[in-house]
């Protein structure tokens, strides 16, 4: 006697072994999507556990941006001209502080937990699991940086609100909407490139000097200290064949008005095209580095 529930074979009814097939691919695209969803909680929960740490960086940021501006009133009161470098003190001063809040805003500080990463073994675990490094490291890395970067903005906003009221630079709400995709952009430009270096740490044994190093002549490059116009003009045009100058000093200058809207949108376009190649720079680097990794530890 035939089981009535196995009358039919499973191959005669194509039709819902498709659909079967199909729920399955999308529930495994699913539990691939909450990975990175489940890396961005880890990332925000992290950043809320260590919040001394962020105030920490907070004062980082002032401590600088005071002394740099401490520094630019002294060199103003010396001379007798109303402008420095193309800047008058009151520009002078907004770009000092804009510029601290945008270096906290893009400089992702990822470098030495890749690098141990690498180095301790730490990488097999996204290598023999379903999961990209990439992916898992840009997801943890957001969820991280809600907290803190929802601050910066509201000081950022409380900047622009007092430049507006002093009538500093040239600001407008236009200016501030194009401002934000240029940030948006350079984070994107700032943690490519920040990947595509710690790439090295596949050849070099102790590599967190380096890093120390890297991360001061990217902020001298990008115009995280000072303005680039302060190195001349020979040297400025050495500086718009590289990424650094569109991370700090591009934003910077299309919010306080220094830039026309043309050069806004010619530097965005910019932006993007460093973007596609730091993509291709970024897979080659990690390729290359792990035809030489040996995962020993772990």
């Amino acid at each position: 006697m035939l089981d009535k529930n196995n009358q039919e074979p499973q191959s005669s009814n194509p039709l819902k072994h498709e659909q079967n097939s199909r729920g399955k691919r999308s529930m495994r695209a699913a539990l691939a999507g909450n990975k990175y969803v489940t890396a961005f909680t880890l990332g925000l929960q992290s950043s809320m556990e260590y919040r001394l740490q962020f105030f920490i960086g907070l004062f980082n940021l002032v401590f600088p941006v005071g002394l740099q501006c401490l520094i630019w009133t002294a060199v103003y009161a010396s001379q007798d001209h109303q402008s420095l470098y193309g800047y008058d003190y009151g520009q002078m001063m907004l770009y000092t502080v804009l510029a601290g809040i945008v270096a906290k805003l893009v400089m992702t500080h990822l470098e030495h937990t890749i690098a141990e990463d690498i180095k301790s073994g730490g990488l097999n675990t996204y290598l023999v699991r379903p999961v990209s490094y990439f992916g898992y490291r840009l997801s943890a890395y957001m969820g991280s940086r809600v907290v803190s970067d929802t601050i910066l903005i509201i000081v950022m906003s409380v900047v622009i609100g007092i430049a507006m009221a002093f009538h500093i630079g040239e600001m407008s709400l236009n200016r501030v909407a194009v401002a934000i995709i240029t940030l948006v952009l350079a984070s994107a430009v700032q943690f490519l490139l920040t990947y595509t270096i710690c790439a090295l740490a596949f050849t070099l044994q102790e590599i967190s000097y380096f890093f120390v190093i890297t991360t001061l002549i990217v902020q001298i490059l990008s115009g995280g200290m000072v303005p680039l116009e302060v190195f001349g003009e020979a040297a400025n045009q050495w500086f718009n064949l590289l990424p650094f100058k569109y991370t700090i000093y591009f934003p910077v200058n299309v919010l306080n008005g220094r830039l026309a809207m043309n050069e806004a949108f010619q530097g965005m376009l910019i932006q993007l095209v460093w973007f596609v190649l730091l993509i291709g720079a970024s897979r080659m680097a990690w390729k290359l580095g792990l035809k030489r990794y040996v995962g020993i530890g772990g």
